[in-house]
């Protein structure tokens, strides 16, 4: 079946169907109606570019290919992030789906793109047969029991603030903290202008220490009731600064009634020391090489538990 499909770029017409046929797994709202409407204005759809695989004219599997660069020992490569891989129910377990990633990954490499990753909300093992490779990803919840703030502590801060007011600086942060590490990835102005766009009710605060001199920042996204983390970076010369962090998140939320605190956090012994770490089931981190000459190391992999919840697709 999967080689009789035309495959191509997706029409505005045929975006369209890809975005109705979503629906039974990603609905934006209660209808259908208000769905299509929701996708249509949404800043994250918007950027992507679709890809649909055709039967007779309808389109029976589709995906989204989000533009992204990243970071890589260093270095700067262009990519992009694969979402809302769908196959009709009836065209299902006939390769369509792969068929369509084959073609759009080809695609995308003619246009420059080098890696390509995506967050598998199924068996990791079906994206693994089309030659992507697992990351550590991991769900952070507030543990129970974690040590109080020390002596001295207690003069360090959180700092509510404007991200919009503050780009370069945010850019700055996050460039000297994650691009330090083996695989991240990699955000412009302007691709911190479309975060920005694509959740615009987060909060933004920055890390002082007792100097008042700034030592990192985090964003975190209002979800039923509790605070997730979207995003974060702190200074690595200060070995403490990423427990204090989310430590003082930690107690601000509790002050300000919610329920608590989660989100998608590294394994490090500070982590551990505030939060319960799951692997996740879900959107589990995965990336694949399109170049010959750009090898993914373990070594990679190993540091993409640090992709953040914002640049989810």
């Amino acid at each position: 079946m999967a080689e009789t499909l035309d495959i191509h770029p997706a029409s505005p017409e045929e975006r369209l169907q890809c975005y109705e046929n979503v629906y039974e797994f990603w609905p934006m709202a209660s209808s259908l109606e208000e769905h299509l409407r929701l996708r249509l204005a949404s800043p994250k759809h918007q950027r992507a570019h679709w890809y649909a695989g055709c039967l007779d004219g309808k389109v029976v599997a589709s995906l989204g290919c989000f533009p992204l660069k990243f970071h890589i020992d260093g270095r700067e490569v262009e990519g992009f992030s694969i979402g809302s891989v769908h196959t009709r129910p009836e065209y299902r377990r006939r390769g369509c789906a792969a068929a369509v990633m084959d073609w759009a990954e080809r695609d995308r490499k003619k246009q420059g793109a080098r890696l390509s990753s995506l967050y598998s909300d199924i068996d990791p093992g079906y994206y693994a047969k089309q030659g992507y490779l697992g990351c550590p990803s991991w769900n952070a919840r507030t543990a129970t029991h974690r040590a109080p703030l020390e002596t001295g502590e207690h003069s360090w801060a959180l700092q509510r603030f404007s991200a919009s007011q503050a780009l370069p600086e945010l850019q700055g942060f996050y460039r000297a903290y994650h691009g330090s590490y083996p695989l991240a990835v990699a955000r412009s102005l302007d691709y911190w202008k479309y975060t920005l766009l694509k959740q615009p009710g987060d909060e933004f605060y920055w890390l002082k220490d007792p100097e008042s001199q700034t030592q990192g920042y985090v964003r975190v996204t209002e979800m039923d009731g509790a605070w997730q983390f979207s995003d974060f970076a702190v200074r690595r010369e200060r070995s403490d600064s990423l427990r204090l962090l989310f430590r003082l998140v930690i107690d601000l939320a509790g002050k300000i009634g919610k329920t608590e605190v989660r989100g998608w956090l590294p394994d490090e012994p500070a982590i551990r020391s505030l939060f319960d770490l799951q692997p996740r089931t879900q959107s589990v981190t995965m990336v694949k090489s399109l170049d010959a000459g750009l090898k993914i190391q373990e070594r990679h992999l190993a540091t993409a538990d640090r992709f953040c919840k914002i640049d989810h697709v």
